[in-house]
This record gives structure tokens, sequence and C-alpha cells, in this order.
């Protein structure tokens, strides 16, 4: 073989092999899905790779490819709405250039999500700043849950997320699960887009604050004859603050170069798969016997509220890491179905009932009768039910969990009636709260005139 031939024979492997790099995000068997082109606004491979022949000696060439581009790098080349130029965002870029520190923390969280949440608004041509509006929302946090109920990465309230699709029961919160609550927040996102003609600004505002509130201040602007757009409207200063902070969240991290800055690169593939498994399922003993890291598997199925899957459910959707994938199935098929029994059995004793027997082991009586086929609440004094298994676990994956009830707390509220006299400010004062907080919670303005036998919600501070 001549050295031209060997050179062009060369250079056809590396152009083969150099187009095998990506691994899409997908379920176990199920069809391919679009993904990332790495490619895209990336010179072809001929370019892309460098090629030194030693004339001298007619030697094989040496080969140097350059490094794949970062996903940072690839959202930079996508950016659409960090051009928008206001004083409120400039104030932001300051706050978060002079506190750079906290930056690497923030995409450190985001790691393990953001790849899958750029798939999914490129697939459905949405910005890619989108990707970031968690970041703002619940600092991505998958177990965040705020004082009004919003859960999850993307904060969907009860009602809001239940509209979109997502489940919530006692085993399962849809607004926790990283696959299920991004789709349906993409689809929020692109309802209330359609909704306020194309203007994203006015469409995450509306995904805060509602797109009822942002409606009314966009017409009180219109009976004044003032402009609609986000920047002229009246909103709540929780509303008016997330969306400058969100474009210059964008902006300071998609430009990290333009800004000096030195962030963890995040690699341009999937960070996790998704296998379906069979219920009952303890998740403890399922991360344990499949040699998973279980820090990283729990912050990617946070939507479970208890550490196993009871048989009701009949199966689930778990994320794996993709550098366990392999060794999870590997393992998972050899596992005894018996290791995941979250069930045990309790003998009824004298003066027991359903409801004290729920209480006692922190289920509910529907659970229970479901577990046993009861079609009544009568039970007899040395029958047997089956209870939904507690499960051993360690201090690390209490504290994990213990979020959730330390959640359930904070979700207790009050309602208070509205009397004579009563404003916004002395009932801050009788609950040891700020009015600006009650008016955030009930979706009210500072200055709103209340009514008598109105019902409001509250938070006491202690």
């Amino acid at each position: 073989m001549t050295t031209n031939q060997r050179l062009i024979a060369l250079v056809l492997l590396v152009s083969l092999t150099s187009g095998c790099a990506l691994t899409p995000f997908q379920k176990s068997n199920t069809a391919e899905t679009p993904i990332i082109d790495n490619s895209v606004e990336v010179q072809p491979t001929d370019n892309n790779t460098e090629i030194a022949v030693d004339e001298a000696t007619s030697e094989l060439p040496a080969v140097v490819v350059k490094p794949e581009i970062d996903l940072w790098q690839y959202i930079n080349s996508k950016q659409q709405l960090t051009n928008i130029q206001h004083p409120r965002i400039t104030q932001f870029e300051k706050y978060f250039l002079k506190h750079a520190h906290m930056l690497n923390n923030k995409t450190d969280k985001a790691a393990p999500y953001l790849y899958f949440i750029i798939q999914e608004l490129e697939k459905r041509q949405m910005p890619l700043e989108l990707a970031f509006t968690p970041m703002v929302e619940s600092n991505f946090d998958p177990l965040a849950h705020s004082v009004v109920q919003a859960a999850g990465l993307w904060q969907f309230m009860p009602r809001t997320a239940k509209g979109f699709g997502l489940e919530i029961n006692e085993w399962y919160d849809g607004r926790r699960d990283v696959v299920a609550s991004t789709n349906a927040a993409l689809n929020y996102y692109q309802y209330l887009n359609k909704l306020f003609k194309g203007d994203w600004l006015l469409t995450v505002a509306a995904y805060n604050y509602g797109q009822g509130n942002v409606l009314k201040a966009i017409k009180r602007n219109k009976k004044s004859g003032k402009p609609t757009d986000f920047w002229s409207l009246k909103l709540p200063k929780e509303t008016r603050r997330h969306i400058p902070k969100w474009l210059a969240l964008s902006n300071v991290l998609i430009n990290q170069d333009k800004f000096n800055l030195n962030l963890t690169p995040i690699q341009n593939k999937p960070q996790f798969s998704s296998v379906e498994v069979s219920a009952p399922i303890n998740l403890v003993q399922l991360a344990t016997l499949t040699g998973l890291e279980k820090n990283k598997f729990y912050k990617l199925n946070p939507a479970f509220n208890k550490l196993f899957i009871p048989t009701e459910h009949k199966k689930a959707d778990l994320l794996v890491p993709i550098e366990s994938m392999k060794g999870f199935e590997n393992h998972l098929a050899n596992l005894p179905k018996a290791m995941f029994n979250v069930s045990f059995s309790y003998k009824i004793k004298a003066g027991d009932s359903l409801s004290k027997i729920a209480k006692n082991n922190k289920t509910k009586v529907s659970t229970i009768k479901k577990l046993n086929n009861l079609k009544t609440d009568r039970i007899k004094v040395g029958h047997t039910l089956k209870l939904p298994g507690a499960v051993e676990v360690s201090a690390e994956e209490n504290a994990f969990f213990s979020k959730l009830s330390d959640y359930q707390k904070r979700r207790k509220y009050r309602i208070y009636k509205v009397k004579s006299g009563d404003s916004l400010w002395k009932i801050a004062k009788k609950f040891k709260v700020s009015t600006q907080k009650i008016a955030r919670w009930n979706g009210l303005s500072t200055s709103k005139i209340l009514r008598i036998g109105q019902s409001i919600k509250i938070w006491p501070s202690s």
C-alpha cells in the first residue's frame, strides 16, 4: 500500500469512528429518540482533524483529533434570548459576577438534568435559555417545595400539574419526576407562549405568576394607554425579579468566556437512561444490590414519597446514571423478586380499627383496603392484614428523604376569614409574617382592598 493509500484509509477510519461518539437518551429497548447533534456548527471531520505527515521519512501520519465541544459551547452556539438588554438584567449580571463562586455550585446541581432538558427544548424548537428557569425556580433541587405547595425542578402547583397530566398521590408526586415534569413544563410553556403571541418574557412571567394575573396586568395597561411589554407591566416584586434574574443567569452561564468565568464543563451527552421495573420494588435494596451510587440514584428518582414502590403501582420507570446502565441491567436480571418484597403482615388486636392501624403505620385506610382487597372497613380480631412495608435505610438516606416530611409540615396552612377593619398589614402583624408574603401566597396586590368574609391563606411563621 502506498503512503497516499494509507493516508486515505486512515482518514476514512477517523471519519467512521468520530461519527459514533454519541449515545442518545433513550428508554431501554425502545425506539430511538432525537438527540442533540454535536456536529452542528462544528467543522467537518477533515477540517476537525489535523494530520501531520513526515515527508522526509514518508511514515504514517500522526493524527490529532480536536476535543468535542461541551454542553456550554453547544448552548452558546444556539442562544436566542441573551441579546435582550435592560438595566434590571445588568443589575443581576453584576450580582452574579460579584458572587461568581456560587455559579459552579448552581451548575453542579444542574449538571445531571441539563442535557436532557436542552434535548427536549431542541425537539420543540424552543429557546434553550428556558433550561435555566429551574435554576431560578428551584435551584435545580428536585425535592424543592415552596410554602404555597409548588414542587419539583419546575415548581408546579398541584392544580396546574394535574391539568398538564402529572399524577400526585400517596406514593408518587409527578412534579418531582424529572422526565414527566420537564415534559409537562414545556407543554405549559408552549401553551402560554401561544396565548401571549410568541412573547417569551410574558410567557415566563405567566408561568411564574399565573396567566390570568398577567392578562389582567396587560388589560390595565391597555386601558391606561401604556405599553404592554413585560418591563412596562405592574407585577409583584417576585415576578419582576424572576425574569431579569433568569436572563442574567442565562447570559452569564452561556457566555462565560465573555465574563472571564471558568465553570465546570458538562459533557454534551446523556447523563441518564430510563428502565422500566415491575413493582413491588424496594428502592434502597435495588440501589444496593445493583451497585448504584445511591445519592445519584435518588436525585434522579425523587418522585417517590417513600423508599419503595407498592404492588398496586404494577411498574415504574426509573432513571439510572448512564455510566451504570449496563451493570444495572445485568444485576437486575439476576435478582430474585423476593428481594423486593415491601409488605409485611399485621395481626389485628382488640381495639384496632383500620384508621388506627393506618395512623400507627403512617399510611392510609384506602391503601390498606386496596392491598388486602377489602370492600368495607370491618376487620376481625386475630385476622392478618398486609401493610405497606418499612425500608431499612442508612443515616444518609434518611437525611436525604427527611426533606419530604419537612415539606409536608410546610404545606400546613390555615384559612383566615377577613373581618371588618382588617387590612393586609393588620393580618400580617397578627400572624408575624410580611404583607408581601401574604399577597404572594394569595395572588394579591399589597394595595388590594380586602372584602369582609374573604378567605386568605396564611402560613404562620412558627
